[in-house]
Formats: structure tokens, C-alpha cells, sequence
């Protein structure tokens, strides 16, 4: 994206404050109208604003990883997880008693219903070695899944044999071993998918060419359960999952190697 503009990441944060400001006006006029196709009419301009918002975010989060930048404190605003914080933690096993697992299997979970199944070439058209790097991301995934039904397994066979302390020593130790596989992976995998579609964003914010739909809108199937892109641009889309991966790691925590 070349070198990093404190100028621009200024001018950035000014467009966000102007739009939150605009957004809260918007709300009000909304909460106070009687007129339903001036509500209509709101709505739609604050849906609009808000994917601005996510995208100008993506941008600022984009500066703020060129060389120096990524020390920049964050605002209060910006420590809240703003899709984590939107996804419904569900136990994933009768068994469980790990709180984190919990919340991170649930936004694992939500990453591979909404966002991995647009991770393929008939949403995002790339060039050809694009192409081949993000078909790899699925098996990958699928790869780190395995990890899960260890874990699964592991923890069930703790639970069961707890009250015999030799066997839930045993237990407990292969299910942090397993544990620990598994949130490394998750964090490899996310970091990797994160630092690839910055790519894809820098290069079309930049002119490029590498996606070769930026603008088409994701049209998904009406039968779909995880409907959380449909509608979006391509780009939208893309900015969105940025935000998802950064938001992700940062809560995974995971040390840097």
C-alpha cells in the first residue's frame, strides 16, 4: 500500500467521526418519524453508512499494519469486538467447562457458515495465482476441524474418568496438549487468511487488478440459513472478513513467534 501517511490515517479518522455523527442524526430522525417511507428511506442510508464505516475501519486497520503503524494505541471503541461482540456463544458439548473454548468454537463456528463458503471462486473471481492460494484456505480449515474432534473426544474422556485421579491426570494433560494445537492452528490459519486479503484490498484500493469482481453483489440462496453477506459487494465482503480475522487473533491472544 507504500509508505505509511499519518496524514491520510488523520483524514480517516476525521471521515469516521463526521460519518458516526451523521449516523447518530440519521437514528434520530428514524426513532422520531412517523412517515414510513421516510423510514424506509433512513434505514436504507444507514445501512449505508454503516458498511462505510466497516470499510474506512479496514482501511485505518490497514495503515495501522505498515511498518510503525501497527504501535498506535486504540480508542475505546476500538478495543470492542464489533462482529465477535454481535455472535451468539452456544456450548458446543455437554462437557465443556472451558468458557474461552466456548466463545472461540462459536466464532470458528461462525467464521466457516458465513464467511469460508465466499471464500470460493464462484463469489470472489481472482487471478490465477490468487486463485490458488485462496482455494487453499478451505482444506486448510477442514484440516484444523480434526483438531476440534480430538479435542471433543478428549474432553469427553476427562469428564467421564475425572474421579480417578491417575486417568483424569492423564486426561487433563492430553486435553490442554490438544487445546493448545488447536488455538495454534486457529491462529496460524487466521493470520495468514488476514494478511492475504489485505493484499487483495490494498491491491484494489491501489488500482490493482487482482479481484476481478470488486463490485459485484454476493446473491446467496434464499434457502441459505447464514445469510450474513448477501447483498454485499465483493469488496464489502472482503472488508467485512478483514475486520472478522483481525478481531479474531486479537482475541485468540496467541504469542507471536
Amino acid at each position: 500500500m507504500g509508505r505509511f501517511d499519518m496524514r491520510r490515517v488523520r483524514d480517516i479518522l476525521k471521515e469516521i467521526e463526521d460519518k458516526k455523527l451523521f449516523l447518530k442524526q440519521l437514528e434520530g430522525v428514524y426513532k422520531t418519524s412517523i412517515n414510513s417511507v421516510q423510514k424506509k428511506r433512513v434505514l436504507r442510508e444507514v445501512r449505508d453508512i454503516k458498511i462505510s464505516l466497516r470499510k474506512l475501519k479496514t482501511v485505518l486497520d490497514l495503515y495501522r499494519g505498515i511498518e510503525g503503524a501497527g504501535e498506535a494505541p486504540l480508542d475505546e471503541e476500538e478495543r470492542v469486538f464489533s462482529i465477535l461482540s454481535m455472535i451468539k456463544v452456544l456450548k458446543f458439548s455437554e462437557f465443556s467447562r472451558d468458557k474461552e473454548m466456548v466463545a472461540i468454537i462459536s466464532y470458528a463456528d461462525f467464521f466457516e457458515k458465513n464467511y469460508l463458503p465466499i471464500l470460493s471462486e464462484y463469489y470472489i473471481k481472482l487471478d490465477y495465482n490468487s486463485s490458488l492460494k485462496r482455494d487453499t484456505f478451505y482444506s486448510r480449515y477442514m484440516e484444523i476441524k480434526k483438531l476440534l474432534k480430538e479435542y471433543n473426544y478428549e474432553i469427553e474422556v476427562h469428564t467421564r474418568t475425572e474421579y480417578d485421579s491417575i486417568a483424569s491426570y492423564k486426561d487433563k494433560s492430553n486435553v490442554y496438549k490438544i487445546r493448545q494445537r488447536y488455538l495454534l492452528s486457529l491462529d496460524a490459519y487466521f493470520k495468514n487468511l488476514k494478511s492475504f486479503t489485505e493484499t487483495l484490498i490494498g491491491n484494489y484500493m491501489s488500482g490493482g487488478s487482482i479481484i476481478m469482481n470488486p463490485l459485484d453483489k454476493i446473491s446467496l440462496s434464499e434457502f441459505e440459513n447464514d445469510r450474513r453477506l448477501d447483498g454485499y459487494t465483493v469488496i464489502d465482503a472482503l472488508s467485512e472478513m478483514y475486520t472478522f480475522y483481525n478481531e479474531f487473533t486479537r482475541f485468540l491472544g496467541m504469542p507471536k513467534i
